[in-house]
């Protein structure tokens, strides 16, 4: 696919904070669902586990309705659930994905779908976001559910360190 000028340079810095955040490339080929994927491995303290983090990135230029943002986050993690390895989810494993959806400016349906939608999983979390070239922000679900106190801060913090253009700038000092 052949891509503007300031996706392909998004993308560039993405590779760039993804390695400085510790993920590397999945190794697999870009497909309908994704324009780009990472994973990272680690065990996390706080989680209680060996927490597989996966990362798939989607440029999209004609808006994306709400049916098919909740269909490229499902898909997202289904497809990081298949490639995930360890300890069982619950029993010393867990599964973090974060999709995010690149577009050149959001649409109202889309900040409201990512207001809204919160796919609940056992020991695995499914974190959405949006990405905003124009202004530089990041869109993600704005509040916490009540079974997810422990960790929904964390994932909207993550999610905009990883995705959000002006998180970049800021953790650059820029």
């Amino acid at each position: 696919m052949n891509y503007p000028d300031n996706v392909q340079n998004y993308f560039q810095m993405l590779e760039q904070w993804m390695k400085y955040f510790g993920f590397s490339p999945l190794g697999v080929e870009s497909n309908w669902l994704f324009d780009k994927s990472f994973v990272r491995d680690r065990v996390e303290a706080t989680k209680f586990s060996k927490v597989n983090c996966f990362s798939f990135i989607k440029y999209e230029n004609e808006p994306y309705n709400s049916a098919k943002f909740e269909q490229f986050s499902k898909e997202s993690f289904n497809y990081a659930y298949k490639f995930r390895q360890g300890n069982p989810l619950g029993f010393g494993g867990m599964l973090v994905v974060y999709p995010c959806l690149i577009v050149q400016k959001a649409t109202q349906e889309q900040i409201d779908f990512l207001g809204r939608y919160v796919n609940k999983h056992f020991a695995a979390n499914e974190f959405p976001s949006l990405a905003e070239l124009s202004t530089g922000n990041l869109y993600c679900y704005p509040r916490t559910p009540m079974w997810g106190a422990l960790y929904y801060d964390g994932y909207r913090k993550e999610s905009r360190d990883f995705f959000s253009p002006n998180a970049w700038k800021r953790i650059s000092g820029k």
